[in-house]
């Protein structure tokens, strides 16, 4: 009798929090940590590049690693694993028919998250194998509970999934065995090929939910409107052309053909793009930001390809077109998407979340071409550029916040 007492005092305690509800779904607390950890990393990259730009130097740092590989580490293996996470906890279920992944399971793995953001920020001051451990704990945990999930109905289109982490997992401990002596020059590479696992992942699942979410917001308007298109050929030209790109480029092949593959993969995906009705959805920012973030991934690669071949800019800002405006738009528009529908909220984005979407278009244009443009400003472009990242996000956190840590609400109606 005394242990039920306590048992329901438990569950009261638990509910009285909103524990039961944040831990509910992978989203919730994945996508809520996306957004607040996305403004971290850069305020302390903000914070370096203002020191140096005053002549300053910045002593007793808590990272062993160089600042900016930190800060790629983080925005690859941190903020975008967080989002990434948030999405697939919250998708494979669904995929799958099986139960979320939920509760103090969900609990846990957010707080291996954690440990291995905090051994991150304080890696100088821990030993590099403790920090290596904390943080490819994450990876590899996410890993074995989705592969264990999607084991449950093995679908091809799905278990693809399971391969993007565990290459995101391979990255890490890439980056990690560099900072042990273990491999050389590791930590550059490792970035890249983070990134572009994440590029990989978008074009596959940009090609189902963009012209799906595009279809049935379209369809709201009249029987005779032109619907989006796919092909099968040209799906798979597009998603091709990405992953050669990404094998040649971890093998570190020639500027040429780095140069053709990454046009290659600009054409073929441009062409995808042209016919998903981008024009017909300036109505809906919660669908055209779809569009938006596709479209970064087609100018990331054609800046790609020209930095491959010529000098008009170089390769490092021709990745960050990926990085910000391509991986950025599109973690963002899936975690207002989600967050919305997955809450019983009607899909329509709040307007100060529609001048995020574009805030964050705005970083990637002065990051990736505004040095091209005014190098002797790239200081200034670069903390302009930071600024309007986290802007962009602090909206997403103060709008979401509620939404994320809030119940559930009868689902509303809506066109997108």
């Amino acid at each position: 009798m005394a242990n039920r007492k306590i048992t329901e005092q438990k569950k009261r305690l638990w509910n009285a929090h909103g524990i039961k509800t944040f831990l509910s779904y992978g989203f919730r607390p994945f996508f809520l940590a996306a957004g607040i950890y996305a403004m971290l990393p850069m305020f302390a990259w903000l914070v370096w590049i203002g020191v140096h730009a005053a002549g300053g130097l910045v002593i007793n740092m808590t990272i062993a690693e160089p600042p900016h590989i930190w800060h790629g580490h983080e925005m690859v293996y941190g903020f975008a694993s967080a989002a990434v996470a948030g999405f697939l906890l919250t998708a494979v279920p669904n995929w799958t028919g099986t139960q979320p992944f939920r509760g103090a399971s969900l609990g846990i793995l957010f707080a291996i998250w954690i440990s291995g953001r905090a051994a991150m920020w304080f890696s100088a001051y821990l030993p590099t194998l403790l920090v290596a451990i904390l943080d490819a704990a994450f990876l590899l945990s996410l890993l074995i509970v989705l592969t264990r999930q999607l084991a449950l109905r093995p679908v091809a289109k799905n278990i693809v999934f399971a391969g993007f982490i565990g290459l995101l997992f391979a990255g890490n401990l890439v980056y990690h065995l560099d900072r042990l002596n273990v491999i050389d020059d590791g930590a550059p590479r490792a970035l890249h090929l983070g990134l572009l696992t994440l590029v990989l992942m978008i074009t596959v699942i940009g090609g189902r939910v963009v012209p799906a979410f595009t279809r049935n917001s379209l369809k709201y308007r009249g029987p005779d409107i032109a619907l989006p298109k796919s092909f099968p050929i040209l799906d798979g030209l597009s998603i091709g052309t990405v992953l050669a790109y990404l094998i040649l480029a971890t093998a570190e092949a020639g500027s040429a053909i780095l140069g053709a593959t990454a046009i290659s993969a600009a054409i073929t995906n441009g062409l995808r793009l042209s016919f998903w009705r981008s024009k017909a959805t300036f109505r809906e920012p919660i669908v055209w930001v779809l569009h938006l973030g596709y479209g970064w991934l087609v100018l990331g690669f054609l800046l790609l390809g020209l930095a491959h071949f010529f000098d008009i800019l170089n390769t490092i800002a021709a990745r960050h077109a990926l990085a910000t405006g391509a991986v950025g738009t599109m973690m963002m528009a899936i975690m207002t998407r989600a967050a919305l529908g997955h809450t019983g909220r009607a899909l329509v984005a709040p307007r100060p979340i529609a001048l995020a979407y574009l805030l964050i278009s705005l970083t990637a244009l002065l990051r990736a071409i505004g040095p091209s443009l005014a190098p002797r400003f790239y200081n200034e472009l670069m903390f302009a550029a930071g600024v309007s990242w986290i802007i962009a996000f602090a909206i997403f956190v103060i709008i979401f916040a509620p939404i994320l840590l809030g119940p559930r609400l009868p689902r509303q109606a809506s066109s997108a």
